[in-house]
């Protein structure tokens, strides 16, 4: 599956997104070997994480459109943060090119750009990788010994930082972000 995982993306995505997509899978690896998870899941959902993201506006709208993709606050997230669509059109193609039936690869792959309350291990392992990935412009603040010592205080970090990021661009927050951060820290 990977080798056809590999040809897509090579195809579909443009060599920056390509490049992001392997350090996200590297980085992704290493979190998994050190927090002893499924590794083979966790490749398999960093490598499809953005598999969508090669589409325009008009072409995710009409993806999601023939495809029946089921979003919620579509019309909000259209409106005000459509960067985020193709976290659901991926983890749609994971599902119909892929034959993705796996939960775990299909919420880290849905998840990985707002997150959610409750999330896996699985789930912030692709999170936390896509958000601190080498090739990403801005920098998060986290120190290394945090990231491999405890990943429930760095996935609160990175979520932290996403926010504090949003904010300072004076953009709207997604509608569940306040719930999904009180949840993490209660």
């Amino acid at each position: 599956m990977e080798n056809k995982i590999f040809d897509y993306l090579y195809k579909y995505l443009n060599s920056e997104r390509y490049e992001h997509t392997l350090h996200v899978y590297d980085f992704a690896t290493k979190l998994a070997t050190n927090y002893n998870e499924n590794i083979y899941n966790i490749q398999i959902a960093s490598l499809l994480h953005d598999c969508g993201k090669w589409m325009t506006l008009q072409e995710s709208q009409e993806y999601i459109a023939i495809n029946k993709v089921k979003i919620k606050y579509y019309s909000f997230i259209l409106k005000f943060a459509p960067q985020i669509l193709h976290a659901y059109i991926s983890e749609d193609i994971a599902k119909r090119k892929f034959k993705i039936k796996n939960k775990k690869i299909l919420n880290a792959i849905k998840y990985h750009t707002v997150g959610r309350i409750n999330m896996s291990s699985a789930e912030k392992i692709v999170f936390i990788a896509d958000a601190l990935s080498p090739d990403r412009k801005f920098k998060f603040n986290i120190e290394k010994d945090t990231i491999y010592k405890d990943l429930d205080q760095t996935f609160k970090l990175v979520l932290q930082n996403k926010i504090q990021y949003v904010i300072s661009r004076f953009k709207v927050l997604h509608p569940d972000i306040i719930n999904i951060w009180n949840s993490y820290n209660k």
